[in-house]
């Protein structure tokens, strides 16, 4: 995931990666260790990594602009399949 904002925070940084840890949490605990294929909204969407990358940039786009009042915004979100083949998504 690529994030993007023209102001660092106090602390000199965009984002702590702890902060982004704790906004992606959900996600990643709602998908781990599931058949992706069982659930919301990948009963109706192939779980494809091109699909797979849209979901966690919505998630997460979402939730950052709410935490960081607009300053931060997710660029784009990369799933990757093998060391050599992935997909990346952005709006």
């Amino acid at each position: 995931m690529t994030l993007v904002g023209e102001q660092l925070d106090n602390s000199g940084l965009l984002l702590d990666f702890k902060l982004l840890k704790q906004v992606l949490r959900p996600t990643v605990e709602y998908l781990d260790h599931q058949m992706i294929n069982d659930l919301e909204p990948f009963t109706t969407v192939n779980p494809s990594a091109e699909n797979l990358a849209k979901y966690f940039f919505d998630k997460t786009a979402d939730e950052l602009v709410a935490m960081t009042s607009g300053r931060v915004r997710v660029k784009d979100c990369t799933v990757y399949e093998t060391d050599t083949s992935f997909a990346r998504y952005y709006a």
